[in-house]
């Protein structure tokens, strides 16, 4: 065996003040009210966190199997028996986002599990030996030490690729520390150790040790070397995991460490080899190796008993296998629980020899088990707020909290905490039952976050490219007509007003559309896409017939109907927005609660759009503008509060945009004075939010952690949230399909506006209120484009609402020709 490395009405002055210190007061108190009955307490409900379990014992122990490229199908299917009967005994399951800063390999994945922020890793990423060991005929201690000029002391493994991982790191705008689990662990006076590999036959594989080791690359104990593979000739190229050997490592190792990373890498070569194997030898080399890591689980319990130690079990899986990683689907399965603590199940060991030899049948869970029909909870944590998902980030700090030790301010997730199947509720759309069992909750989340994964490029397109179409075909058209002295748009206004209204529909369309998902297979999106389409063409023919002599009816109804859908589904937990196309992406990762940066968008400017409707469909009613500013702080309130998920660039773009509506409303003209009190008010929203946030959350959100890091004079942290931000901003506007449509909405609201000509004048001395709100959410949006790390998106669903407001006015107006 040889290895190579791989890899209008004017207000008096003095009333101007009082009407936004109004709305302010009103939006902080909606805020402590809020407070007082948070959302958050969901993070406490159901299973309580397993690391608690081992609290009171001198020295818990926690063991992290690495289960590289198993498929959540396998995970969720029957044949884990020692498994399923572990995390019966107040274990959690679920699923893992696994985003890395770079490409989502296997390197990177393991390099962001042990730093508790996400990596990135190189080629170099698997090359860990044992310290006696041999790489290129020399010496692995002596190598390490040539490389990194460190002394590689009496520690047993030793990574040498530490120099090419350090310098992968060290211009990412949030700071990470490969290692920092580990050296967290060493800090504390715990040992780590790390056994087994992913090897193949022409390329170390042992990412294992980028999990245990510290900062300097060094791992205290174990083994990943040869001595923990065995030959097979039944094995693709002959060499497979050696379960005996793992085993006797971990003997050796378990009275003297923490944390026991064990790397299990057959699935990983079965998935390496996958082109090379025949697809039902290749299905038939899968259920024997889960046989054999199941019955390993069940070795792992059953010493868990005898030995009287705390012990607490992981089952992780940094990558998924490259079927799912070529569409992306980043969610991996993952396991928590205490060891010793569920039904006993038998002998593993000859369970594990059936699996070696055994060729077909998963083995079979028992029937009748107490405790076992109970199944676990689901694993969440403050990271993600959502039942049954976590991140690859609350990896280390889970660890960390189980053994007792403090998560260092480097690490960016939270320890996972437990949730019973009824917090699902929250997080579904309510046709959709919630499954009975735990572990057929865990692949129903998992099919409904890649159907949408898989639908939202063809939709989003669809959607973008009519907006474009629609706003370029208008102006088009006009400018021609005037040009050429031809017919133009007026030629059919009926077929623009519908176009313009189905624009505004397809937002409130796609959130609606999760509701009919008990009538169509999840994986069907050409049906699916049908179902919105029609959703979205009903709505506007809708809006159209009933307000055909209504004037500007149609789409002040219309934008407040999905103001009224969008606050609703936010207090109630989001379950619309969670299965939407226009929601965030837990395969993403980029949010996973509250409202995402689309739906803010969408939020703002119908709020605007059709508040101004509203008060220019019912003039001169003074109590309807304390009303309008009600509106603006409800909203307001449900993009700032905590617990339903704050956003912070939501609620900055929102409460500038109201203000100076407001203004606008209430006086014509905007001076520098106004300027002002938007910032204020803005400011005051802001604090009040993150004390709430503080006081009444014992893990507050990134809002509150951004001001406790505000407080204890962090701003090197803040100013790389900042940057990353801009970042994040200037990648979307080079490649992203939302900013041709910002660009072209932009041009025409912000343009027609700026300078209005003598068609814009007399739309706003008709419909005042309306084309002061297009204003507003002109301002909010690029509030949202500069306050947003994907402010692009942002920017453009509120400026679609806008221009397609400004357009349907002028087919309104009386001078235009019919």
């Amino acid at each position: 065996m040889s290895f190579t490395p791989g890899d209008a009405r004017l207000c008096p002055a003095r009333r101007r003040a009082p009407v936004l210190l109004h709305g302010m007061l009103l939006g902080a108190a909606l805020l402590l009210v809020q407070a007082a009955f948070s959302f958050s307490a969901v993070l406490a409900a159901g299973q309580a966190n397993p690391a608690a379990a081992g609290a009171n014992h001198p020295a818990p122990l926690a063991v992290v199997l690495v289960i590289d490229a198993l498929p959540v199908e396998d995970f969720t299917s029957p044949a884990w028996p020692h498994l399923r009967a572990v995390m019966a005994g107040g274990g959690l399951i679920g699923l893992m986002n696994a985003r890395t800063a770079g490409t989502a390999a296997s390197a990177a994945a393991h390099a962001t599990l042990g730093s508790g922020a996400r990596a990135r890793a190189g080629p170099a990423g698997g090359l860990s030996f044992d310290a006696d060991g041999v790489y290129r005929d020399r010496p692995a201690a002596e190598v390490y030490r040539t490389l990194t000029g460190l002394d590689p002391g009496e520690d047993q493994v030793l990574f040498l690729g530490l120099p090419e991982l350090l310098a992968r790191n060290t211009d990412l705008p949030d700071r990470v520390v490969p290692g920092l689990l580990g050296q967290a662990l060493r800090d504390a006076g715990r040992q780590t150790a790390v056994i087994g590999n992913a090897d193949l036959h022409d390329a170390f594989r042992r990412h294992g040790a980028l999990i245990a080791m510290d900062a300097a690359g060094r791992v205290g104990l174990g083994t990943v070397g040869r001595g923990t593979l065995a030959e097979d000739p039944e094995w693709p190229f002959g060499w497979r995991t050696d379960y005996d050997a793992v085993w006797d490592a971990f003997l050796a190792v378990a009275p003297h460490a923490g944390l026991i990373v064990i790397e299990l890498g057959d699935l990983a070569r079965l998935d390496a080899y996958r082109e090379l194997i025949a697809p039902e030898r290749r299905r038939m080399l899968q259920e024997r190796t889960i046989a054999r890591l199941d019955a390993l689980i069940g070795q792992l319990d059953a010493w868990a008993r005898g030995a009287g130690t705390a012990a607490f079990l992981m089952v992780a899986v940094p990558t998924p296998p490259a079927e799912a990683l070529r569409d992306n689907y980043l969610l991996t399965p993952i396991a928590w629980g205490p060891l010793g603590t569920g039904p006993a199940l038998g002998t593993a060991g000859a369970a594990r020899e059936q699996g070696a030899q055994v060729s077909g049948e998963p083995l079979a869970g028992p029937t009748g088990t107490p405790g076992v029909a109970a199944g676990p909870g689901l694993a969440t944590s403050a990271t993600t707020r959502r039942a049954g998902i976590v991140a690859n980030t609350d990896v280390a700090p889970t660890v960390l909290a189980a053994l007792g030790v403090a998560p260092p301010p480097g690490m960016a997730g939270r320890p996972l905490a437990g949730v019973s199947l009824a917090a699902l509720r929250r997080d579904l759309p309510w046709t959709v039952a919630v499954p009975a069992d735990p572990w057929e909750a865990v692949a129903l989340i998992y099919q409904r976050a890649t159907a949408v994964h898989t639908l939202r490029p063809p939709v989003v397109r669809a959607f973008i490219g009519l907006a474009i179409a629609v706003f370029v075909a208008w102006t088009a058209w006009l400018a021609w007509a005037s040009l050429a002295k031809a017919p133009g748009p007026e030629a059919r206004l009926g077929a623009w007003r519908w176009m313009l209204l189905l624009l505004l529909a397809a937002p409130l369309s796609v959130l609606l559309a999760p509701l009919l998902d008990p009538l169509l297979p999840l994986q069907a999106p050409g049906a699916r896409m049908a179902i919105i389409g029609l959703l979205a063409a009903g709505l506007a023919s809708a809006a159209w017939a009933a307000g055909r002599r209504d004037g500007i009816g149609p789409f002040a109804w219309l934008s407040l109907a999905t103001v009224a859908a969008l606050v609703a589904d936010v207090i109630l937990g989001a379950p619309l927005i969670k299965s939407s196309i226009l929601g965030y992406d837990p395969i993403t990762g980029a949010r996973f609660y509250g409202i995402g940066n689309e739906y803010m968008g969408v939020l703002i400017g119908t709020a605007l759009v059709g508040t101004g409707g509203l008060l220019d469909r019912f003039p001169g009613r003074t109590g309807l503008r304390w009303a309008v500013l009600g509106v603006y702080a409800l909203v307001s309130t449900v993009l700032a509060a905590p617990g339903l998920g704050v956003n912070v660039g939501g609620t900055v773009a929102a409460v500038s945009g109201f203000s100076v509506t407001a203004l606008l409303l209430w006086r014509r003209r905007l001076a520098w004075r106004a300027a002002f009190l938007a910032m204020l008010a803005v400011a005051a929203v802001l604090a009040a939010a993150a004390w709430v946030d503080v006081a009444a959350s014992v893990q507050p959100s990134h809002l509150g952690r951004a001001a406790l890091l505000l407080v204890r004079g962090e701003l090197e942290t803040l100013w790389n949230i900042a940057v990353r931000k801009v970042q994040m901003n200037v990648r979307l506007l080079n490649w992203t399909i939302w900013a041709q449509v910002m660009v072209v909405s932009l041009a025409i609201s912000a343009v027609a506006l700026h300078r209005p000509g003598q068609l814009i004048r007399r739309l706003e001395g008709r419909h005042p209120h309306l084309v002061r709100s297009v204003r507003g959410a002109v301002v909010a949006s690029l509030v949202a484009l500069a306050a947003n790390d994907s402010g692009v998106v942002a920017a453009a669903t509120g400026l679609i609402p806008a221009t397609a407001t400004l357009l349907y006015l002028v087919t309104l107006d009386r001078g235009f020709p019919r």
